[in-house]
Parts: C-alpha cells; sequence; structure tokens
C-alpha cells in the first residue's frame, strides 16, 4: 500500500521517538470546556483539546488515565470513549497533493482488514480538507 501511494515503509520503531502514548478521553460537543479544563488539570490530565467538531479530548499519562477518568466521573464528566493511542509529538503542516496523497494513503490503510490503527504527525487543515 505505501509504494502505491509513493511511500516506503520503514524499519520497525523508526519513527517511534516522533510519537507517544498517551490516555485518552473524548467528551460530547456541547460539554462546559471550561468547567472540564479546570478539573481536568487539577484530576492530572496532561492536555485538553478542542476537535474541530466540537468534542474535547483529554489527554493522559496511559498510567493515570484510569484514576483522572474516576475524578471526572465523580463530577459528572463521563466520557464518549476512553483509549490508548499514540500521540505525535511534533506535527508536519501538509497541503497540496502531498495532503491529498496522504488522505488517500490514511483511508487506504484504514481499509486493510490487518490494520487496526493509523497514526499520522501529519497536520492538514480543516479549510484543506473541506475542499474534498
Amino acid at each position: 500500500m505505501f509504494t502505491k501511494f509513493g511511500g516506503y515503509l520503514g524499519a520497525p520503531g523508526s519513527v517511534a521517538y516522533l510519537f507517544k502514548p498517551v490516555g485518552r478521553m473524548i467528551f460530547a460537543h456541547g460539554t462546559d470546556m471550561a468547567r472540564l479544563t479546570r478539573l481536568g488539570f487539577g484530576a492530572g490530565a496532561e492536555d485538553i483539546l478542542l476537535n474541530s467538531a466540537g468534542s474535547i479530548e483529554v489527554l493522559t499519562d496511559p498510567v493515570e488515565l484510569n484514576p483522572v477518568r474516576a475524578q471526572l466521573s465523580s463530577v459528572g464528566f463521563e466520557p464518549e470513549c476512553t483509549d490508548f493511542i499514540e500521540h505525535a509529538s511534533v506535527s508536519v503542516p501538509l497541503a497540496g497533493a502531498a495532503a491529498v496523497t496522504l488522505r488517500a494513503l490514511i483511508q487506504a490503510l484504514r481499509a486493510l482488514d490487518d490494520v487496526q490503527d493509523v497514526y499520522s504527525n501529519a497536520e492538514i487543515s480543516d479549510s484543506f480538507v473541506a475542499q474534498f
């Protein structure tokens, strides 16, 4: 799949330094961001992000995911989803043909039965994505 889209498969772990494992909770659009931010950081969250769709991601150290979730649940914040992901340490902005090709590659990889997760450090603007 990589060669089909002009890429190459690196050696196992060759880009691992670009990502770090994190615990993630996703809260629904409409969640009180200010209160969740205050309580989330107080509970030990490492970062809190507002997604373009309006949902909120709370990122934690993987070991702290369950304690942070328990504290937030105890005050009424129930996540829609809780999981572990690889979070990019550094992002690379992409636009134009490179962004189109990467999006096609990611979609093709996700369509493969053997692929469980796809992570990227590419940053493609929402306005660019909306064009396609």
